[in-house]
């Protein structure tokens, strides 16, 4: 194997196994003699072909089997998110401290079909459950509308992730075979670890307001990020959700973790604002959790809009 054909092959691996041979030999073909390395210009011109062909390929997949397992794991992580934040509502009316951000409304009802939901779903009553889902997502569309739109108030900002997440929850049921599938793909030690994560967060949402203010009140507010409880309590349901989240060797896998690591920013973004807050990272970190939110949305529209289009053809 000569070293150019060497090093085009390292750039190849980009692309589809189907495509590599034959593209290997079109620019062998083509390369001038004595050639030993392909220029900058043709490596750029291969990594922006690449990205191209894998966007397609992604593209018409959205509404295939691998992406749909992909979306039911997404659905199973943000309902469960979704019960935290139940726990957190029901925590907050009996005066117990609330970690994580503030539900967009104090009215536990808003909350309380998503175990429902959850229920229906591994019962295999897929419409009902998908039908639950949506009715519980919009139903916090008028507290939006009427009694957060206040500009001068950063409550808006994170009630409108909390809405984002049940729209995420919804949609990933819709475009998916439901929850009893994601169990069968992430086995019984990841949906322990799951379990666990939720479990570790339930705990920190427990903690007293008078223990965290002993805390807050010996150190400064620049100091809260790494000595404050809550901060700590955050990372270790995080870690937990990770581990039981992460499998790149399957196709599926891959496109889950990507999926579950843009869909929980709302989550990240506590950590992260803590670090962040009144420093230039801030505005970072408000972006990212913007463009993390609209890019699951967007790839459940299409697949959604793939979906559909599919049973159109089937049924013409």
């Amino acid at each position: 194997m000569s070293p150019l054909e060497h090093r085009l092959g390292r750039w190849l691996r980009l692309y589809p196994v189907d495509q590599r041979e034959e593209m290997l030999g079109v620019l062998l073909a083509t390369a001038g003699p004595g050639r030993e390395r392909p220029s900058p210009r043709d490596a750029a011109d291969l990594v922006g072909g690449a990205v191209r062909v894998r966007l397609r390929r992604e593209i018409r997949s959205l509404g295939g089997p691998v992406w749909s397992d992909a979306f039911a794991v997404l659905g199973l992580v943000t309902i469960l998110a979704l019960f935290t934040c139940l726990a957190a509502t029901l925590l907050d009316l009996i005066g117990v401290y609330v970690l994580v951000q503030t539900p967009p409304a104090h009215i536990w009802p808003m909350w309380a079909p998503w175990p429902l939901v959850a229920a229906l779903s591994l019962l295999g009553l897929r419409r009902t459950s998908i039908g639950l889902a949506w009715a519980a997502a919009l139903a916090q569309m008028p507290w939006l509308a009427v009694c957060e739109m206040d500009a001068f108030s950063d409550r808006l900002g994170q009630n409108l992730y909390w809405f984002v997440l049940a729209i995420i929850a919804a949609a990933a049921l819709s475009v998916s075979d439901g929850l009893r599938r994601a169990l069968s793909l992430l086995g019984w030690w990841r949906v322990a670890l799951l379990l666990a994560g939720l479990g570790v967060l339930a705990y920190a949402l427990s903690i007293p307001a008078e223990e965290v203010d002993a805390w807050r009140r010996a150190m400064p507010p620049s100091a809260w990020s790494f000595h404050d409880p809550q901060w700590w309590l955050t990372i270790a349901p995080l870690a937990l959700f990770a581990v039981a989240c992460t499998r790149p060797t399957t196709a599926a896998g891959r496109r889950w973790m990507t999926m579950l690591i843009l869909s929980l920013v709302p989550t990240v973004y506590v950590v992260g604002f803590q670090i962040a807050i009144d420093t230039t990272l801030e505005p970072v970190v408000d972006a990212i959790r913007v463009i993390g939110c609209l890019a699951v949305v967007t790839v459940l529209m299409a697949a959604a809009a793939s979906r559909l289009r599919e049973r159109r053809r089937s049924t013409s």
